[in-house]
């Protein structure tokens, strides 16, 4: 079973990267290719036309004709758009006058032919930088420093030597061919290219969002002597410092960081360490011990300093990759930059695993290998239940109006889910290799601390409730839990009335007003005085105020025109008109345009959500019958 899943992932790893592999030589070397190619076809037709020109004006003139046409033959004139000797310069003059049709053929086809040896060049600096993150983290940041600056400035450069390629094109494709040229396709490419250099422009100076907010509360020394007692000690024995700061929260996971966090609204600097109150309840006071020593571990190793300096580093690299993914004429931009991105996420995770081994090493040799793998079985065994408690909530169809109560469900719940079949699969799951993993498998940390754990003895690891933990240390765990719980279950209930209204094709008017609630019908006043309103339903037209379902709507687009802006609707069947298409001019928007068609693509979007989940429901119900 594991060996047919790891044959399926590989097989789709290879087809994403041959993918992506495939569009990069796509927009790095076709442009250039065409513009050769094309380049190469106009010098040889101007070769024989001016050849043609002189042999023809020779005879004309009774000169000789063989003797010209040898010189044509060693010399023709797209040879002498380079450098040439003085007794060659008239001829040149003659063919090949700056500017000239044939020195313009004769410069694209040098630009283009060095355009796409430079992008080979580009190619391979991808794969050699990309190469050169797979040392050590010192390495990585290096590579990501080297490959963000080179690749913004020749991707840069190749956006605007492509663009004056097609636009170049764009003139002469057509006058070559049919000797006339069409202005407003010269002038579309153009405006592209220019759309392209703001786009990167933009991304280069785009302002990294604030810092990272973390749900928890930071808990002082004051506040939990002991529990800072035994951080003091730990650390001691690991051998680095003890973190700044202990953040306590709810989410199911243990981990240290020097990157900037904000809590409450308020900056934290320094190393910082985060606890899970209601793992630690699941966690015996050695197996947390174990949690621990390996996340201090990776304190003194230096993996979160490594990571601090990385991660804004990455975090612009990634935010300019994505707007250079979001538009056409940026493509070019951002297929160096993926591949890029992806062979360094490998570096990366591959660099990660080889660090949790560390931390898991030294965990073992301080407290014990059995604790540090039960409490990992402990931790992946709370945080798949809690997944599918909060999966079930999410998916009801009916409001939450009572309290949630996931604590107390995963509680009450938990070893019932541990002696599952689920559980025992989903276990098997992480023990499927994945080169995106930045943890290894569970059986590949057995091997590593020597410690293994049977598929059988899951449930039992899982099922073993402490009678001490660290909770025990920390005296304000319980309120500190209690509040948070409160705020998550709040958001989550927010979020999940939410959903409804974005699932809800309503009955009733609980179900109605809930969808009400969240999209409100919108009127847009016209230039007349007229409405048209958007609404859950549809589109209601200004005077006539017929409804255009959105049942009925195929698909919609505002087009501005000669300065106005018109609303096409096509349908799905006839409308009263026994019309395909309506037409709704919208005068009198122009400042409020954008929010229009937001307002009208967020509402649309709606109905398709509402639509695709029906024929959901309609699929799952006939295969069941």
């Amino acid at each position: 079973m594991n060996e047919f899943i790891i044959l399926k992932k590989i097989t789709e790893l290879k087809k994403g990267y041959a993918k992506v592999f495939f569009w990069l030589l796509f927009t790095l070397f076709l442009i250039p290719a065409i513009t050769l190619v094309f380049a190469e076809y106009g010098n040889n037709s101007l070769n024989q036309q001016y050849t043609q020109i002189f042999i023809e004006d020779a005879r004309g003139q009774n000169q000789d004709v063989g003797k010209l046409t040898d010189f044509l033959q060693q010399n023709p004139p797209s040879s002498v758009c380079g450098p040439v000797t003085d007794d060659l310069l008239d001829y040149k003059n003659a063919v090949c006058a700056p500017k000239s049709e044939l020195w313009q053929f004769s410069m694209m086809d040098k630009v283009a032919f060095w355009t796409l040896i430079a992008s080979g060049i580009v190619l391979l600096m991808v794969l050699l930088l990309s190469a050169l993150a797979f040392r050590n983290r010192r390495s990585q940041l290096l590579s990501l420093t080297l490959a963000r600056r080179f690749l913004m400035l020749v991707c840069s450069l190749e956006v605007i030597v492509q663009g004056a390629m097609l636009v170049w094109i764009s003139f002469w494709g057509t006058a070559f061919f049919t000797q006339t040229y069409y202005p407003k396709l010269v002038m579309a490419v153009g405006l592209l290219v220019l759309a392209g250099m703001y786009y990167m422009i933009k991304g280069i100076f785009k302002k990294l969002p604030p810092e990272e907010s973390v749900e928890g509360e930071v808990v002082l020394r004051e506040a939990a002597p002991a529990l800072w007692s035994r951080i003091d000690a730990l650390a001691a024995r690991v051998g680095t410092s003890p973190p700044d700061h202990i953040i306590a929260g709810i989410d199911t996971n243990f981990y240290v960081t020097e990157a900037p966090l904000s809590i409450n609204q308020h900056p934290l600097t320094g190393r910082k360490l985060y606890v899970s109150i209601p793992l630690l309840r699941q966690l015996t006071t050695v197996q947390a011990d174990g949690v621990m020593v390996h996340e201090l571990t990776h304190l003194h190793e230096g993996d979160t300093a490594s990571s601090a300096l990385l991660g804004p580093k990455l975090h612009h690299f990634d935010l300019y990759m994505q707007l250079m993914g979001q538009n056409v004429a940026t493509l070019i931009v951002f297929y160096p930059l993926y591949l890029y991105r992806i062979l360094f996420e490998l570096a990366w995770q591959r660099n990660s695993r080889e660090r949790e081994f560390v931390a898991d090493r030294n965990a073992s040799t301080l407290t014990s290998p059995a604790a540090i793998i039960e409490s990992l079985i402990k931790v992946s065994a709370y945080a798949s239940y809690r997944n599918e408690v909060e999966r079930n909530l999410f998916e009801n169809n009916l409001l939450h109006e009572n309290e949630l109560g996931i604590s107390k469900a995963i509680a009450v719940g938990l070893s019932q889910h541990v002696t599952s079949s689920e559980f025992i699969s989903m276990m098997r799951e992480q023990n499927v290799p994945h080169p995106f993993d930045s943890h290894p498998p569970l059986t590949e940390r057995m091997r590593n601390v020597g410690y293994s754990v049977e598929e059988i003895g899951y449930a039992a690891v899982a099922a073993e409730l402490p009678t001490e933990s660290w909770v025990d240390l920390m005296p304000v765990a319980d309120l500190i839990e209690q509040q948070l719980w409160q705020k998550y279950e709040r958001d989550f209930s927010s979020a999940h009335e939410e959903s409804l209204a974005w699932r809800y094709q309503p009955t009733g008017e609980t179900e109605t007003a809930l969808v009400l609630k969240h999209f409100p019908n919108v009127p847009f006043t016209l230039k007349d005085g007229s409405q048209i309103e958007i609404t859950w339903q549809g589109i209601v037209k200004p005077q006539t105020t017929e409804l255009l379902e959105w049942d009925n709507v195929k698909d919609l687009n505002v087009i501005r025109s000669f300065g106005r802006d018109t609303l096409y609707v096509r349908h799905m069947q006839t409308n009263t008109l026994g019309k395909k298409r309506s037409e709704i001019r919208l005068p009198g928007l122009k400042k409020e345009i954008d929010n229009f068609k937001n307002t009208l693509g967020y509402y649309w979007h709606r109905h398709q959500t509402v639509r695709a989940l029906l024929t959901q429901q309609a699929t799952v119900t006939a295969q069941d019958s």
